[in-house]
């Protein structure tokens, strides 16, 4: 399932939280991102300290988000193709 697939799949529904506020962080993002539980862990194995700190950024400029989105393409999700 792509990301364009889950585009509404946590829209209705509210991803628990686990493990404190961590977890609440976690649940968040998973939400705002629309990315599973292993697509979380593997962004946070990969990412940087900045890229991650642009992840957890609330007011992203146009750059950053396009950052993000170049992170996104190259280094988590290389074979998916564009829609």
């Amino acid at each position: 399932m792509t990301r364009l697939d889950k585009k509404f799949t946590y829209q209705d529904e509210d991803i628990p939280a686990e493990s404190g506020v961590f977890g609440l962080m976690d649940s968040a993002m998973m939400k705002v991102f629309r990315i599973t539980n292993e697509e979380l862990d593997k962004i946070c194995q990969v990412a940087t300290d900045d890229e991650l700190e642009l992840f957890t950024k609330e007011d992203r400029t146009i750059r950053e988000s396009r950052q993000i989105l170049t992170f996104l393409k190259e280094r988590i999700y290389p074979n998916e193709p564009i829609q």
